[in-house]
Parts: structure tokens; C-alpha cells; sequence
């Protein structure tokens, strides 16, 4: 089984995939390196070739149970999304401490108080196959407990939908 463990930059991908990584195959798509085409300077990332990404997942057996994390995990082939979410505000934080621009730290705010991998997720796959779990307040193993209760089918209350569209107006 495939799990797509992904979530706007900021959220815990890393960090509960390193974890998880002791007992499950974790795939890092950030890893695969030939999939970047270009940097974009004015985005302030790689402009990365999705379709390759795909045919390198696609081309993993999956016996077992790998987790495939990555901001673009959702647009892979897999048996589930789990999707990490984060208030806006802590997410500022968050990438403050990594050093990201402020047009940066903005874009990726606005497109999580949107729910942008959500629903892109939602866009392609069954509502039932789309988890989200907030890391607002919790640290890396507390989410990576949740990502296994999840993985387990113990995970039902992750299918609620999480909304911070509510923050935008505070911006305005």
C-alpha cells in the first residue's frame, strides 16, 4: 500500500516522515533531484517535472506499506492521502525560523488557509481516501502516532475536513 504524506511547506512533513522512516519505507520526493527542472527565482523554488516523479513512484512495488511524502505526494498514484495541515499564524512561524522570503512565507499562507492540497487531493481521490490531521499543536511524534492510526484504518475522525479560509479575512 501507497500513503501520499504531504501538505503545504512547513506542516511536518519531514519531520513525521523521519520518523515514520524507522518502521516504514519513506519515499522523499524532494530526494529525486532529476525531477527539478528549473528554479524559478521569482517563486523561490524548483519547478519540478511531476510526470517523472509519478513514473518513479509508479515503478515502486509496493508489498508493503510506503509512504510517499512530499508537497506533491498527492498527484502520485497511491491507496491514501494524508494530508498535514497547519493554522496560517503557526506557519508563519514556522517558515520565519527556516528563513523563507515574506512573499514566500505569504504564498504558502494563503494557500493553506485556502486548503489548496486538500483539494487538489479531493480532486482526485474519494473523499474517503483523504485525511487531514493539524500540527498546529502537536509535536513530530504526536503526528506521526496519528499518521500510523490512520494507516492502521483507525484513523475515521482525520477524515473531518479542516478549514482556515476564516484567517483570510483577517488579512484584508
Amino acid at each position: 500500500m501507497k500513503v501520499a504524506l504531504t501538505g503545504t511547506p512547513g506542516t511536518g512533513k519531514s519531520s513525521i516522515s523521519g520518523i515514520l522512516s524507522k518502521k516504514y519505507k519513506v519515499i522523499h520526493l524532494g530526494d529525486i533531484t532529476e525531477a527539478r527542472v528549473e528554479y524559478d527565482d521569482t517563486r523561490d523554488s524548483y519547478v519540478v517535472d511531476t510526470d517523472m516523479l509519478r513514473n518513479k513512484v509508479d515503478g515502486i512495488k509496493d508489498e508493503e506499506i510506503i509512504i510517499v511524502e512530499g508537497h506533491y505526494a498527492h498527484d502520485m498514484a497511491v491507496d491514501m492521502v494524508i494530508v498535514l495541515r497547519c493554522h496560517p499564524d503557526v506557519l508563519k512561524n514556522r517558515l520565519e525560523k527556516r528563513g523563507y522570503k515574506a512573499s514566500k512565507i505569504r504564498e504558502n499562507m494563503e494557500a493553506e488557509a485556502m486548503g489548496i492540497i486538500v483539494d487538489e487531493a479531493l480532486g482526485r481521490y474519494p473523499e474517503n481516501k483523504v485525511y487531514e490531521v493539524d500540527t498546529s499543536k502537536i509535536n513530530p511524534e504526536e503526528g506521526a502516532a496519528i499518521v500510523e492510526k490512520i494507516i492502521n484504518g483507525r484513523g475515521e475522525e482525520y477524515l473531518k475536513r479542516i478549514s482556515y479560509m476564516e484567517e483570510i479575512l483577517k488579512w484584508y
